[in-house]
């Protein structure tokens, strides 16, 4: 997912906007944003638009939940413009739900804690039926460091369609400690990206490949409660230089992320239990 770390930040920083225009490291873009999303005001807000087109979809995810927490209605259109060429699932599904959010009237309202601001129509603890904590996204492919955080990218979006749950990306004492009081179950996402491979297909075309295998443990307790996997492709005979086959990757981790964090939505009331 999105790179959500514990970040304190107030008024609008430049060293902030350089960052997230200048530099090199996605990661540094990522956490950029995510300051200007807590800074607000529109000039962060101009600075976070622009952000929609960055070239990794980490800094897109980033940048539409930035917009949303900041609740600025108008950041509406260029949401809505982002959306439209957008071809990386995780990022438009992170845009549209901003763009609803903002849409409705939603604002960011008090601060959270930080790293778990939520996603849009996502309930709070009190209204929650289920809380799902994003654990740990490990790529044991050996390839690309930077795939650990796609895959949490990934599954911090497609994890708002929980229905009816509370979704954190960190542990949160005072979330966990108000869900054991009413008795709502509190599931640990932890992710494996298994396989990444690639094969030449025939008419010649690139095909990439990955399995992503998720388990899911109900805490306090550690007690494992299933294990999901995804699996997904992707191929393109155009892309045969390395920043193509970076972008096939990107999809099938992509994918597979997303198939088995369905299977976790479909079956959350049985792995609630």
């Amino acid at each position: 997912m999105i790179v959500l770390a514990a970040i304190t930040a107030s008024g609008h920083s430049t060293a902030g906007d350089r960052e997230l225009t200048e530099s090199a490291d996605f990661r540094v873009r990522v956490h950029a944003a995510l300051r200007l999303g807590h800074s607000g005001g529109a000039a962060a807000r101009a600075d976070l638009e622009a952000g929609l087109r960055d070239a990794h979809p980490a800094v897109r995810v980033a940048c539409a939940v930035a917009l949303g927490q900041m609740g600025d209605a108008a950041a509406v259109p260029a949401l809505a413009q982002a959306m439209k060429s957008e071809s990386f699932p995780s990022a438009k599904t992170s845009m549209k739900e901003a763009h609803d959010k903002l849409r409705a009237g939603g604002g960011s309202g008090a601060p959270g804690a930080a790293g778990n601001v939520g996603n849009a129509g996502s309930p709070g603890v009190e209204k929650a039926q289920y809380v799902v904590q994003l654990g740990t996204m490990r790529n044991n492919t050996g390839q690309r460091a930077d795939l650990d955080n796609m895959m949490r990218s990934a599954a911090r979006a497609k994890a708002g369609s929980i229905k009816n749950a509370m979704i954190l990306d960190n542990p949160d004492a005072a979330i966990l400690r108000r869900a054991g009081e009413r008795k709502i179950p509190v599931l640990v996402v932890d992710g494996n990206l298994s396989r990444l491979s690639q094969t030449t297909g025939k008419d010649g075309g690139l095909i990439v490949s990955a399995q992503v295998d998720l388990s899911i443990i109900r805490v306090p307790g550690q007690t494992l409660k299933g294990t999901v996997s995804g699996k997904a492709s992707a191929s393109d005979d155009a892309r045969n230089t390395n920043k193509g086959i970076t972008e096939l990757q990107n999809r099938a981790v992509n994918g597979a992320i997303e198939s088995a964090m369905s299977s976790v939505s479909s079956e959350i009331a049985a792995l609630a239990r």
